[in-house]
């Protein structure tokens, strides 16, 4: 397997799962100044939206290289 490439696709959308987080914590207010909930938990969920979306970003994003891999490997012999 190349871990290089894996290890780099699974950088590029973890990007990707960040930025959807980020956009995510976004889309819900009408301020974006002001967060739409007020709770304590509430604003701790939208700060770890980020990185919710990020690990979720890497897994998938690891996954489908080596998937891709696999396929190549399969496709030489």
């Amino acid at each position: 397997m190349r871990a290089r490439r894996i290890i780099f696709s699974g950088i590029i959308t973890a990007l990707a799962g960040a930025m959807i987080g980020l956009a995510a914590t976004k889309i819900g207010q009408r301020n974006f100044d002001q967060l739409a909930f007020e709770g304590q938990y509430y604003e701790g969920l939208q700060r770890n939206y980020t990185l919710i979306g990020a690990g979720i970003g890497f897994v998938v994003g690891v996954g489908q290289e080596c998937v891709r891999d696999l396929k190549t490997q399969r496709n030489e012999e």
